[in-house]
């Protein structure tokens, strides 16, 4: 007995369609109507290849395919099953080899897609994106990644034209990319392994020494520090200065998570370079700045909210600037409003950390007090949140400060091992 074919009709499809219930419908010969519950129309060709388990093979979706143009396409299919071929597998097939010729900017896509989301920090996941942006896609973008060699790396990094530091740090992006299309299987081995940054751009220059402005350059700065860079930047400094925090940390300082009756404010974890968000003794002079602060800026949700127009337009309601701080000291410098040596807004953690040992605070408390990360031990254990011997020297650091400020004398008694 011939089997039946050409079971359905336009018009039923169609009433099925509008219904909306979901239904499995045949054409005969394995060609196959679907409709789901959330209203997907899908042609399916059921079929068997040697008294195997069935299989299935989606030709496409109703309306796009019509009822002629499925029966085409499975009769076509049908001629490759009778001739060995499965087609299944071969879309298989043709699905991994499409992924094997992937450009390196879709690489990257899927890299930022699948990799650059939390927890990974917010300032590992900003870099990684700008290398991409700025280097990798420019660069090698439109380059099959199975095609890419370990010399066309070297010449990327070459040619961008950065320094030092920032070539080692674009050649771990490219690393952790192509690392990532190891693990996916579109290629074997990694170009950027063996790659030496020192052969590309030779011996790393010195680290720039870290400054401490010395008592007599904090009496020189700080009282006349509000004309110089004007009063939110002059608060910022000081609470930089008094706190020990990283520049970052206190840009993007959010007014929900500073409380000034308590004395305490958290950071949170993906403004920490750590990764581990942490809690700020506000000590009384400190909490006063941030009381100022908190007044200027009105509405917004972040203690210090972005002031040019062209970021706020692009943005919204966001923070300065990471730079802001330093541009503003910068500028200070080149007009002459600073005189003495120039520092940035990450020397503050230097200038504390010393003027603190100097004072006889012992160091796990200044590293406490810097929020380095703890060794040993001590890092497993300790797991205070609010850290009195911590609130007790920076309540001793903030008074030295205040007294620069003011022009006062400093006659705290230093602090003597228990």
């Amino acid at each position: 007995m011939a089997r039946q074919t050409n079971l359905l009709d336009d018009v039923e499809i169609r009433h099925w369609v509008a219904k909306g219930e979901p239904v499995a419908k045949s054409d005969g010969e394995g060609l196959t109507f679907t409709l789901s519950r959330a209203g997907t129309a899908t042609w399916i060709l059921r079929y068997r290849r040697g008294g195997g388990r069935r299989k299935e093979l989606t030709l496409g979706n109703y309306p796009d395919m019509t009822l002629a143009a499925a029966r085409k396409a499975a009769r076509a299919h049908r001629v490759s099953i009778d001739n060995g071929i499965d087609p299944a597998a071969e879309k298989q097939a043709e699905k991994a080899r499409s992924v094997a010729a992937w450009t390196v900017a879709q690489l990257c896509d899927n890299y930022e897609e699948k990799i650059l989301v939390p927890p990974l920090s917010h300032s590992t996941t900003y870099y990684r994106k700008w290398d991409i942006a700025n280097i990798l896609k420019p660069k090698i973008g439109t380059m099959e990644v199975r095609n890419v060699m370990p010399a066309d790396i070297v010449h990327m990094v070459e040619s961008s034209g950065r320094s030092w530091t920032v070539c080692k740090r674009i050649l771990t992006s490219a690393k952790q990319i192509f690392a990532h299309a190891c693990g996916k299987r579109m290629i074997d081995a990694n170009p950027c392994v063996g790659i030496d940054i020192k052969a590309i751009k030779g011996q790393r220059p010195p680290v720039k020494k870290r400054v401490m402005l010395a008592e007599q350059e904090l009496r020189a700065l700080l009282p006349n520090i509000d004309e110089t860079i004007g009063r939110e930047n002059a608060l910022a400094l000081r609470i930089l200065l008094a706190t020990c925090v990283r520049t970052n940390e206190l840009v993007k300082a959010r007014k929900q998570h500073i409380d000034l009756d308590r004395g305490t404010w958290w950071i949170e974890a993906d403004s920490v370079k750590t990764r581990a968000g942490f809690q700020v003794p506000l000590v009384p002079s400190v909490a006063l700045w941030m009381r100022e602060l908190l007044a200027l800026s009105g509405d917004s949700e972040w203690l210090l909210p972005a002031r040019g127009g062209m970021r706020r337009n692009r943005l919204g309601d966001t923070h300065i600037g990471n730079t802001t701080l330093w541009a503003a000291i910068t500028r200070a410098y080149n007009r002459g409003g600073i005189e003495g040596r120039k520092f940035t807004p990450h020397d503050t953690r230097s200038t504390a950390k010393s003027h603190m040992r100097n004072m006889g605070i012992p160091n796990e408390i200044t590293e406490i007090a810097l929020n380095h990360k703890l060794k040993g031990m001590e890092a497993i254990y300790d797991v205070r949140e609010e850290i009195p011997e911590r609130r007790r020297a920076l309540e001793v650091w903030a008074a030295f400060i205040t007294s620069c400020a003011e022009g006062g004398e400093w006659n705290v008694v230093p602090f003597k091992a228990a």
